[in-house]
């Protein structure tokens, strides 16, 4: 049944660190979601097809030390940023079988080729964070697979088709004792997906003694 569902396109990821205060340097504690039209599955289509001549057709950007009140504490005078893009696995499929940290310059120049345009996306909005940026690091699908064993550096687990949400065994009890599925491919994409989805396991394990925990979370 599993091949029934596909997995979702893979990603890559580019890490930054910045030489100032997440407050110093007015970042968000909210994302941006930038998508360069409305027509999304088109634009998609378009980038996969010529993706040197095509605008990215989203690039997601996130401020994790802004949202981290301890964080200044820990790393004084220090903030980072994230941006998540569509990366897929055939862009590095042929240093598949390269050790991790050692696939050569070739790839470590389409990396940083794709990262310079993710650090466009990011100035574009941010633009006085040109010069505050002392480090930075693109993740692959290699890397993905390399640590979390996604094999085609997948993300956010199963597409979210209809036919996938026709499966009846994607839910926390399997038909193996003692086997819980749990996450957001038992319930849907994202954070919120993966934390819904982990109180449907708590309580399908522990049965009515997993409520009060039910009742924390959503009456606090």
């Amino acid at each position: 049944k599993l091949g029934q569902v596909q997995r979702s396109m893979a990603s890559v990821c580019l890490y930054i660190g910045l030489q100032d205060t997440a407050e110093n340097l007015a970042l968000p504690k909210t994302n941006f979601w930038i998508y360069p039209g409305p027509d999304y599955r088109g634009q998609v289509e378009d980038f996969l097809a010529d993706p040197d001549n095509r605008d990215i057709p989203l690039t997601y950007i996130s401020f994790p030390s802004a949202k981290d009140p301890s964080f200044t504490e820990r790393y004084p005078g220090r903030a980072t940023i994230e941006i998540v893009a569509p990366g897929p696995f055939q862009w590095y499929q042929q240093w598949a079988d390269k050790p991790w940290g050692k696939r050569g310059e070739d790839y470590e120049a389409k990396k940083d080729a794709y990262a310079q345009r993710l650090l466009k996306k990011l100035y574009e909005k941010m633009p006085h964070l040109r010069g505050k940026v002392d480090y930075y690091e693109l993740s692959t699908p290699l890397s993905t697979d390399y640590f979390c064993r996604y094999s085609s550096g997948e993300i956010y687990g199963l597409d979210h088709t209809p036919q996938r949400f026709e499966q009846d065994w994607l839910k926390p009890k399997t038909r193996l004792p003692g086997l819980y599925l749990t996450g957001q491919d038992i319930m849907t994409c994202g954070v919120v997906g993966a934390m819904i989805g982990g109180l449907l396991t708590t309580v399908a394990v522990s049965g009515l003694k997993g409520l009060p925990l039910a009742k924390k979370m959503f009456v606090g």
